[in-house]
């Protein structure tokens, strides 16, 4: 093998190795949020693979990586530029997105299925915060309430702040809710706003619940400490 072949052989090593350190410093770089408590059986996905890994308190969520929680389980979100917090409730899958825009963060949380609390705060300049569902996308500053999607059905209560909703099939519509009032977007796409019942506050309270029960069972082994969320019904 001549010298200009093991040349470009080099080069060609040494731009595919740049290349893969590029790769890793952006993976790592692109941190959003991270795992903040679990209660029981929470798990999460990194992105572009299809195998779920139990999630452990202080687990760093980046672009793209999915949450799931099981039955009577729980999963406490937050954001690394302090930004929100979300509690993820029984049986929820999430997605976690963020890009960087400069010095800014712009944060987006798709939620497949399930009841999310947040509590989100003011952002700054140009940063955005969105809730995506697949029936809407809600556009908020700093806000507190939950989002629960169901069938394709979003329902969005608003405890404080203010939120733009729109909605994502059907005839393309917005508006925007106060605190004090909900939204509901059906799978048609329908956008209905009205002041919150008296059901929607008592389920945003249950969001708010974190309180857990723990089940202390002896075996041959040793004793086995099972945690789990109460779900306040």
């Amino acid at each position: 093998m001549n010298t200009k072949k093991l040349l470009i052989i080099f080069i060609l090593s040494f731009v595919v190795g740049f290349i893969s350190f590029v790769n890793i410093y952006s993976q790592d770089d692109t941190k959003v949020a991270l795992v903040k408590k679990i209660v029981k059986d929470v798990t999460y996905k990194k992105a572009g693979v299809s195998d779920w890994d139990v999630a452990k308190s202080g687990v760093p969520l980046k672009d793209g990586e999915q949450v799931k929680t099981g039955a009577k389980s729980l999963a406490l979100i937050l954001f690394t530029d302090g930004s929100g917090l979300l509690t993820v409730k029984e049986n929820a899958i999430l997605n976690i997105y963020g890009k960087k825009e400069g010095k800014s963060l712009n944060k987006n949380t798709d939620i497949a299925k399930g009841m999310i609390g947040f509590k989100v705060n003011k952002q700054s300049g140009n940063e955005e915060f969105k809730f995506t569902t697949p029936t809407a996308v809600a556009s908020i500053r700093g806000t507190a309430g939950f989002l629960n999607v169901d069938d394709n059905n979003t329902l969005f209560f608003l405890e404080s702040g203010s939120a733009e909703i729109e909605t994502r099939i059907g005839t393309r519509r917005n508006g925007r809710v106060e605190a004090g009032n909900s939204a509901r977007i059906d799978a048609q796409g329908d956008l209905t706003i009205y002041p919150s019942t008296e059901e929607e506050k008592r389920l945003n309270e249950q969001t708010r619940n974190l309180s857990t029960k723990k089940v202390i069972i002896k075996t041959n082994r040793g004793i086995v400490e099972i945690e789990y969320f109460t779900s306040g019904n």
